[in-house]
């Protein structure tokens, strides 16, 4: 076997693959094995070196002489240029530890004696962790033998382990006396030791957020925040993490970032995932408040922490806006839909009971109609609803129909009393103060510079809420209630029921009046939304309002175009209304002899200078309907209809004289008829461009007042177009002529002085 050692390459091979304990014993068997290793120690002792960090650089002056320590040796050498006096180095200032190491490898790991390991009297723990720490890297180092590695490794791996479990259970025992310097120290130790997560948890299980900190909840039994409760759990949230970080800031000062994980951790289970999320759960509307008194109340009274650094508040801020961002995401989502469906739900609410109003108004009708049909009725005083209609059918045809017609009158006459009742102020209004509430909520999200929800995020919510204020109360609210006043308004006939009595008595088109009610509380909705609009979108620079483009301005510009558009083809239908009631009064209260006074004994009758009842009528009519817009929508739209009256009524009245027959005596209460409509319009109606028309008609009325034997000159007057200001073409002015009473007396000689000749003068050849 001794002759094996005085083979080089058998030596060479051999010690390739020996531990540095063994590499070093080979070297010193022989000066043959000497040499011989001498041509490898370089590579074997550098490659050793290498697996712990230490480069080799032939340039390097090694400074031997220093104070090396087994708890430093690592630390104190990063290169060298002689590999193998460096590794034996190591070896010496570890080999006493590795002896003892060695020699435990029989006994049983919890009987060993680590006082026997590091030196009786030497206490400083964190040398000792630095000893085993140096131990392990030099393990680490001596590779080439992997038998004894893993042996060894494994042992050390055991002790470090049963070390380190020493300690925790001295650092248990400090927490538990709260001996905070000790608890620091140890921690130093373990620190040396890469137990960091071990520290970290094992804090964290010591100082386990107590399962009783929150109170039941924060909410009254109305699920409405009470912002004492809030208050308190803030205060309280303070005081606790307040004085962890005291006990961290003395156990760990600044080794470990314990203050900010613990805190992650918390923040996230326990406060914001926990309790904060279950009290959301019930009433989501307390999220702002909740967020805010985080981030201004709590986060602002937190002490420094030496732990946590100088980034200690805007880490517990990041946290905050980390774990809480889902919670404040499905608000601003939720909020939106919540305004939506609770918006719906009044006006629907509102329709309801409009439509249970209705309902028993039309029981009441019914009642009333078939109490007036049926003595029976009133005798016993009942009313059965199905019986009555029951005998109603079995009464004739023509009672059963009168009975229908009358019910259906009474029905729709009511309705149209009840046309301002479609539309609601105070239900948009209290619409609106919701809307309003929303954006204010939104608003507590820019109360903190630190907010996870933007300023840009906090326009975008409002303007959507503005868009969804103004799309409810139009499609919900204002078309419905704008469509069936204008279906009851069209179905409305003023001839039906009217007696010659309740003519005279009628001074207004009652549903048109009721309309214009109706528009005027329309004009007060938009007048709201205006405000609004100002108030809490323009003014607070949530948007610009000439941007053509933004969705909120186009909104606002739909609602208002179909607002107009409602108004338009309403008073449309109104005016129609009104000169259907017009043309009533004159079918009616116009008496065929007004302008045609009967003669007395061949004289001419009494003349009566003054206007006719009917134009009286008519007038009064007119005087009560054309101011029913002003002070309810633009002047504009007012002059629209007070023209469209003004033209209408003239159409009326060149229709109601095409259909007299006009004397020379009755021209006078004609043209007093016509002077008093002129005066209403040039008076009352103000309009200057409907002026010209009544000129024309009071130029009309002049025809009937030449007398019979001026016929030849009244044909020269038709033949001037002058006179009559354009407003009437020749072959209209002959109509109105023919209708003279003496048209057959003069009609040669109009015809003669229009045409030059008379139809008596053609002669067929």
């Amino acid at each position: 076997m001794a002759e094996l050692f005085k083979v080089r390459n058998v030596v060479l091979s051999i010690a390739e693959n020996l531990s540095i304990v063994d590499y070093l014993s080979l070297s010193s068997v022989s000066k043959f094995t000497n040499q011989s290793l001498s041509s490898i120690d370089k590579d074997y002792f550098k490659a050793r070196l290498k697996n712990v960090f230490i480069s080799y650089d032939p340039t390097h002056t090694d400074d031997l002489l220093s104070d090396f320590q087994a708890t430093n040796i690592f630390n104190s050498i990063k290169s060298t240029s002689n590999p193998k006096k460096t590794v034996v180095l190591i070896f010496r200032l570890l080999k006493p530890y590795l002896s003892i190491i060695r020699k435990s490898d029989g006994i049983d790991i919890d009987d060993f004696d680590f006082q026997e390991l590091f030196g009786y009297g030497n206490d400083d723990i964190n040398d000792q962790a630095k000893v085993l720490k140096n131990l392990s890297k030099f393990v680490q180092m001596d590779d080439s033998d992997q038998f004894v590695k893993d042996e060894m490794s494994a042992r050390l791996r055991d002790l470090t382990r049963k070390y380190t479990k020493l300690k925790f259970e001295q650092m248990q025992e400090s927490f538990d006396n709260e001996n905070y310097y000790n608890v620091h120290r140890l921690v130093a130790c373990l620190n040396l030791l890469d137990q960091e997560d071990l520290i970290v948890e094992f804090f964290q299980q010591e100082n386990k957020f107590p399962m009783d900190f929150f109170p039941p909840t924060i909410l009254d039994t109305d699920k409405s925040l009470q912002e004492g409760s809030l208050d308190d759990v803030i205060k309280d949230l303070t005081e606790f993490f307040n004085s962890k970080s005291k006990i961290i800031d003395e156990s760990f000062g600044d080794q470990l970032p314990i203050m900010l994980l613990y805190s992650e951790q918390i923040i996230d289970k326990n406060i914001v995932s926990g309790f904060f999320a279950k009290e959301c759960e019930q009433n989501i509307e307390i999220i702002p408040k909740v967020y805010l008194k985080l981030l201004n109340t709590f986060v602002p009274n937190l002490n420094d922490s030496k732990n946590a650094g100088d980034n200690y508040r805007h880490m517990m801020i990041t946290f905050i806006n980390l774990y809480f961002e889902p919670l404040v995401i499905n608000f601003l989502n939720e909020e939106i839909v919540n305004f939506e469906q609770d918006s719906i739900k009044e006006i629907k609410q509102f329709e309801t009971e409009l439509s249970e109003q209705e309902k028993i108004e039309q029981d009441n009708i019914y009642k009333s109609v078939l109490t007036e049909y049926s003595s029976e009725d009133v005798k016993t005083n009942k009313f059965e609803l199905l019986s009555s209609f029951t005998k109603i059918f079995s009464k004739s045809n023509k009672d059963s129909n009168e009975i229908k017609f009358k019910v259906n009158f009474e029905i729709l006459n009511k309705n149209l009393k009840n046309l301002k009742n479609f539309m609601n102020f105070e239900l948009c209004y209290k619409i609106i103060e919701i809307a309003k509430a929303k954006i204010e909520t939104f608003a507590i999200f820019g109360k903190s510079q630190h907010s996870i929800v933007d300023q840009a995020k906090i326009n975008s919510q409002i303007e959507e809420i503005f868009i969804k204020l103004v799309t409810i109360i139009s499609k919900y609210h204002i078309r419905p209630g704008f469509t069936k006043a204008i279906d009851f308004l069209s179905r409305y006939d003023p001839t039906e029921f009217k007696s010659l009595e309740s003519v005279e008595s009628t001074s207004t088109v009652e549903p048109l009046k009721k309309f214009t009610e109706l528009i005027n509380i329309g004009d007060l909705i938009q007048q709201m939304i205006e405000i609004f609009y100002e108030n809490e979108l323009v003014m607070k620079k949530i948007l610009n309002k000439d941007e053509f483009l933004n969705n909120a301005n186009q909104t606002k510009k739909q609602f208002e175009t179909s607002l107009d558009n409602f108004v338009a083809n309403g008073l449309n239908i109104g005016i129609d209304k009104l000169m259907a009631e017009i043309e009533f009064i004159y079918n009616t209260l116009q008496l065929p002899n007004d302008f045609n006074p009967k003669t007395t004994n061949g004289n001419e009758a009494v003349l009566f200078t003054g206007p006719t009842k009917c134009a009286e009528k008519v007038v009064t009519l007119l005087s009560n309907h054309i101011n029913l817009l002003n002070g309810s929508t633009e002047k504009g739209i007012i002059d629209i209809f007070q023209q469209e009256i003004g033209e209408r009524f003239f159409q009326v009245i060149v229709k109601n004289i095409k259909k007299r027959i006009i004397s020379t005596s009755g021209s006078i209460i004609l043209i007093s008829d016509l002077n008093l409509y002129y005066d209403f319009v040039v008076n009352t109606l103000r309009q200057k461009n409907i002026t010209p028309l009544f000129i024309g008609l009071k130029e009309i009325g002049q025809l009937y007042l030449i007398s019979t034997d001026d016929s030849k000159e009244l044909g020269k007057l038709i033949g001037d177009l002058s006179k009559f200001n354009g407003i009437f073409k020749q072959e209209e002015i002959y109509e109105f002529v023919q209708k003279r009473a003496d048209w057959f007396k003069i009609k040669k000689d109009v015809e003669k002085a229009m045409y030059g000749l008379g139809l008596t003068d053609c002669v067929v050849m």
